[in-house]
């Protein structure tokens, strides 16, 4: 009986490991990834709006999957200009090359996007970024292998405010969020995950939350649509 259940157990685990992998790419050699983009949910929208500067930089993390390098290795990353929209050198600025440092299993790749013309006054470009096998490295993940930049000057909706910012801020609508720029003198972190290193973390923002929603709760206006902005019950 207890052989049995030590059978059972082990083919439970070999299972679940399968369904982990099941997506890898065969490969004997080291392999790369995006980790934080999937297809479907594989684009980051920066908005100028966001800063009073002219230049910014945003960071993709790559990951190794495999044994690390003992020198230093570049990755392969190219350009896909057929969906590429935002033209380099007056949006963007990339350097030739990346590289894995020895014995790292990670990469932060800079994008220096910059407010060089007026196309991102009234819409939205792209910077279409695909990991490309190499001599030395291949593509772990297909699904994981590109992400789309996208540069505007408009206002933009974060994308994770219905994860959570809706729990602060109540029902998203622009008119809205022009007031809780007001408010903060900021707008919103470019992802959630740059919420838990922000100055106060969460519980900044639940406090701006409550002082927007006391803004709300004293004035009768409405959004975009016409439509009266409701007090919301702030966290």
């Amino acid at each position: 009986m207890i052989r049995n259940i030590i059978l059972i157990y082990i083919f439970t685990i070999l299972c679940i490991g399968c369904h982990e992998n099941d997506r890898l790419i065969y490969t004997t050699k080291p392999s790369v990834f995006f980790p934080d983009y999937v297809t479907g949910k594989d684009s980051v929208t920066y908005s100028f709006r966001m800063t009073k500067e002219d230049r910014d930089t945003i960071y993709l993390t790559a990951k190794l999957v495999g044994k690390s390098f003992e020198t230093r290795t570049p990755i392969g990353l190219k350009i896909d200009k057929d969906q590429t929209t935002a033209q380099e050198g007056i949006y963007y600025e990339m350097e030739d090359s990346y590289w894995f440092e020895p014995g790292k299993g990670e990469i932060k790749i800079p994008i220096y996007l910059i407010q060089g013309g007026t196309d991102i006054d009234d819409d939205i470009l792209t910077i279409a970024l695909q990991l490309i096998p190499t001599e030395d490295i291949d593509v772990a993940y297909e699904d994981k292998s590109r992400v789309y930049v996208r540069i505007t000057n408009k206002l933009v909706k974060p994308s994770y405010w219905e994860d959570l910012l809706i729990i602060y801020f109540g029902e998203y609508s622009q008119v809205k969020h022009e007031k809780c720029i007001e408010v903060m003198g900021h707008d919103f972190p470019l992802t959630m995950a740059e919420i838990a290193t922000f100055p106060g973390s969460y519980s900044y923002f639940m406090t701006q939350g409550r002082t927007v929603c006391y803004y709300y709760a004293t004035h009768n206006e409405v959004d975009e649509n016409g439509k009266k902005i409701e007090v919301w019950d702030p966290f």
